[in-house]
C-alpha cells in the first residue's frame, strides 16, 4: 500500500467523534465506578444478562478479530476457523454449569477465588502468584495482540507515513485510557454497547459491498471453485485433518478439538468478571448464553466472506505482507469515504472496548489480589480506586512493548494456547475433586510458567531445550518449538506434564482443612460425585444444585443447538440452502429445549448476590 491518503475529512470526523463520545461515556460513570471496589471492577453486581452478555460479545469482538480470522481463511480455508469456533464446546458448558458456579462464589476477581477454595499459607501464596502473574504477563499478552492488530489495521487504512502511524496507535490507547481509568468496569460495559452494535452492522456492510463486488453469493463460490491460486478445501466448513498441506494437522486438531475448549470451559478471566458483576446466577447464565451464540456461532460470518471475496479481489498482498492485512484492505478498496471512515470507526471501537476491559480486568487483579491482601489491608475505597487507576496505566505500558516485540497476531495467540493448556484440566478439578489442593495447583503454575518460555523460545544460543527430545517423543520432524503444524502438540506437553505434576503434589501433601471444605460446598455447591468423602465426614446435609447426569444432557442440547446456528448460517452462505434451512430448524428446536431447561434449573437454586466477599471472612 502506498502513503497516498484514504481517509477523507468525514472519515476522520466520524473516527474523533466516537473517539470523544468514549472518554464522555467513561468520564458520565465516574463517580458511579468510584463508590467501592466492588463498583470500580465489578458495577456493584448490579448488571442485567443482556448489558453483560452483550459487554462479553463485545470484548472478544477486538480489532484482531476479523484480521485474525480473514487470516486463517486466507492461508488455509473457512474449516481452519474451528480454531475460533471450537471454544463453543467449552462455552456451552459455561452457559449451563460454571456461569452459576463462579456467580455463587461471591468473589471479586476470579484468583480471589484462590482462597475461598483453599486454606493456609499455600493458598496465599498461590493467589500471589496467580494475581502477579496474570496481571504483569497474561493481560498485557492479550493487550499485545490488540494492538498489534490497531498498528495493522492504522498502516493499511490511514495512509500516514510510518513515523505517525505508532502516534495513531498510542493516541486511541490514551483515550481507552481515558474512558476506562476514570468510570472502570461502568464505562467499559456501557461502551461496549454501542461497540457492538457499531462494529456488527458495519462488519455487514463491508461483507455486502464484498459480495457486491464478486458479482453475488454464487459467483464467489462459483470464482473460489476455479481459482487456481485456493486450495479446494477453502469453502468447506467440516474440518479437513490430515498430513496433507492444505488440512489441519492431526496435532493440530488433537491441540483445538481436545484441549483448547477444556480451558475456555471454566470462563474465568474478563468472562468471569462480567459473570461476577451480574445481578444473579440467572442473569449470569443468560448473559453467557447470549455470549455464545452471538460470538461463536454468528459474527464471524461477516468475516468469513470478506475474507473469501478477498482471495478474489486481492490475491496477492505482497512480498512480506501478512494475511493480517487483508481485512483493513477491504474496506480501503471497496468503502466510499464516509462508509470508510465508519468501517475504521468500528475498528477503533472494538479495538478501545477490549482495551478497556483488559485494563481494568489485569489492575483488578494487581490491586484486590496483591496489593490490598498482601501490601495495604486496611485504607480507604479512594484509596483503593486510586490504585487501581494506577494499575491501569502499567498495563497499557506493558501490552505495548509487547506488541512491539511481536511479528503478528498468531504468534501471540500460540504463546497464550500452550500456557493455558498446561493448566486447563487444573482449572477444573480446584471445582469438583475435593482432595486437590492449593500447594498441587501452585506448583503446577509455578511449572506451566517456567515450561512455556522452554518450550518456545532459545534458551541463549540454538534451538530451545526441548525441541530435540519432543521431536522423539512425538515421533515429528522440523522444529518442535515453532513449527504451526505442532502447536497442538506443544498444548498436549504441556497438559500431560502439568496436571500430572498438580495430582502427583496434591497427593503428597495435606488437604485443605474441613471446616474451610464445608464452607466453599454449601456456597458454591458443585456435583457431589468427587466431593462425597467429604459429605459423609462432615455429616452434611448436601442439596446439589446441579446433578451430573442432568448437566451433560443440557451440556449436549446446548452444543447441538449452537452448532446448528452455526453450520445453518454457513451452509446458506456458501451455496447448500436447503441444508442450511434444515440446521436453522433444528437449532430452533434445541434452543427451546434448552432454555426451558435452564429456567427450570435456575427456578430451583436461585441466589441473591452477595454482599460481602468471601475473602473478607476467610483470608487471615
Amino acid at each position: 500500500m502506498s502513503n497516498a491518503p484514504t481517509l477523507h475529512a468525514i472519515d476522520w470526523i466520524i473516527i474523533a467523534s466516537y473517539v470523544l463520545g468514549t472518554i464522555a461515556v467513561g468520564l458520565y460513570f465516574t463517580r458511579r465506578g468510584s463508590k467501592s471496589l466492588e463498583s470500580f471492577f465489578v458495577t456493584g453486581r448490579s448488571l442485567p444478562w443482556y448489558v453483560a452478555g452483550i459487554s462479553m460479545v463485545a470484548t472478544s469482538f477486538a480489532s484482531d478479530t476479523p484480521l485474525w480470522v480473514s487470516s486463517l481463511v486466507r492461508r488455509h480455508g473457512v474449516y481452519y476457523v474451528w480454531q475460533y469456533w471450537v471454544p463453543i464446546f467449552g462455552t456451552t458448558l459455561a452457559v449451563v454449569l460454571f456461569a452459576r458456579l463462579w456467580r455463587r462464589t461471591g468473589v471479586l476477581t476470579d484468583v480471589e477465588f484462590i482462597e475461598l477454595r483453599y486454606s493456609g499459607r499455600a493458598a496465599a501464596g498461590l493467589r500471589f502468584f496467580s494475581g502477579f502473574t496474570q496481571a504483569a504477563f497474561y493481560c498485557p499478552l492479550a493487550i499485545g495482540w490488540v494492538v498489534k492488530a490497531m498498528e495493522t489495521i492504522t498502516r493499511e487504512t490511514t495512509g500516514l507515513p510510518s513515523e505517525y502511524r505508532a502516534w495513531t496507535t498510542v493516541a486511541v490507547i490514551a483515550a481507552a485510557l481515558l474512558s476506562c481509568t476514570f468510570s472502570g468496569l461502568w464505562g467499559v460495559v456501557y461502551t461496549d454497547l454501542i461497540q457492538f452494535t457499531l462494529g456488527f452492522i458495519c462488519s455487514i456492510i463491508l461483507a455486502v459491498f464484498a459480495v457486491n463486488a464478486v458479482g453475488g453469493l454464487d459467483a464467489m463460490v462459483t470464482q473460489l471453485g476455479e481459482a487456481a491460486h485456493c486450495n479446494g478445501n477453502v469453502l468447506n466448513i467440516a474440518p479437513q485433518i490430515g498430513p496433507g498441506a492444505d488440512q489441519m494437522s492431526i496435532w493440530n486438531a488433537i491441540g483445538y478439538f481436545g484441549i483448547l475448549w477444556i480451558a475456555i470451559a471454566k470462563s474465568g478471566g474478563y468472562i468471569g468478571q462480567r459473570i461476577l458483576a451480574c445481578k444473579d446466577s440467572r442473569q449470569a447464565t443468560f448473559a453467557m448464553m447470549l455470549n455464545t451464540s452471538v460470538y461463536h456461532a454468528i459474527i464471524a460470518w461477516p468475516w468469513i466472506i470478506v475474507a473469501l471475496c478477498s482471495l478474489i479481489l486481492i490475491p496477492d498482498l505482497g512480498q512480506g505482507v501478512s494475511h493480517d492485512a487483508a481485512f483493513p484492505r477491504m474496506i480501503v478498496l471497496l468503502l466510499p469515504m464516509g462508509l470508510r471512515g465508519l468501517l475504521v470507526t468500528a475498528m477503533v471501537a472494538a479495538f478501545m472496548s477490549t482495551i478497556n476491559t483488559f485494563l481494568n480486568w489485569g489492575s483488578s487483579y494487581l490491586v484486590n489480589d496483591i496489593y490490598k491482601r498482601f501490601v495495604v489491608r486496611h485504607a480507604s475505597v479512594r484509596h483503593y480506586v486510586n490504585i487501581g487507576r494506577a494499575a491501569t496505566l502499567f498495563m497499557a505500558a506493558f501490552g505495548g512493548i509487547i506488541s512491539f516485540l511481536a511479528y503478528d497476531i498468531q504468534h501471540l495467540l500460540t504463546i497464550a494456547y500452550v500456557l493455558g493448556a498446561g493448566l486447563a484440566v487444573v482449572g477444573h478439578l480446584r471445582w469438583f475433586w475435593w482432595r486437590f489442593n492449593a500447594t498441587g495447583e501452585l506448583v503446577a503454575t509455578i511449572v506451566s510458567w517456567m515450561l512455556a518460555p522452554l518450550l518456545l523460545f532459545p534458551c541463549g544460543f540454538g534451538e530451545p531445550i526441548f525441541d530435540a527430545p519432543m521431536r522423539f517423543l512425538f515421533g515429528v520432524k522440523g522444529n518442535f518449538s515453532n513449527d504451526p503444524n505442532l502447536l497442538g502438540a506443544r498444548m498436549l506437553f504441556m497438559l500431560v506434564s502439568v496436571t500430572a505434576t498438580a495430582i502427583v503434589t496434591t497427593l503428597l501433601t495435606p488437604p485443605t482443612d474441613d471446616e474451610h471444605l464445608r464452607r466453599f460446598l454449601l456456597r458454591v455447591r458443585p456435583f457431589r460425585l468427587l466431593w462425597r468423602p467429604v459429605i459423609k465426614r462432615l455429616e452434611i446435609d448436601y442439596p446439589a444444585s446441579e446433578g451430573l447426569g442432568r448437566t451433560l444432557v443440557s451440556w449436549l442440547l446446548a452444543i447441538i443447538c449452537l452448532c446448528c446456528l452455526l453450520l445453518g448460517l454457513g451452509k446458506l452462505f456458501l451455496g447448500e440452502p436447503l441444508l442450511g434451512v434444515s440446521c436453522l430448524a433444528i437449532f430452533a428446536v434445541t434452543l427451546r429445549i434448552t432454555l426451558r431447561r435452564i429456567k427450570e434449573d435456575l427456578s430451583e437454586t436461585m441466589e441473591t448476590s452477595a454482599s460481602v466477599s468471601p475473602c473478607d471472612e476467610l483470608c487471615p
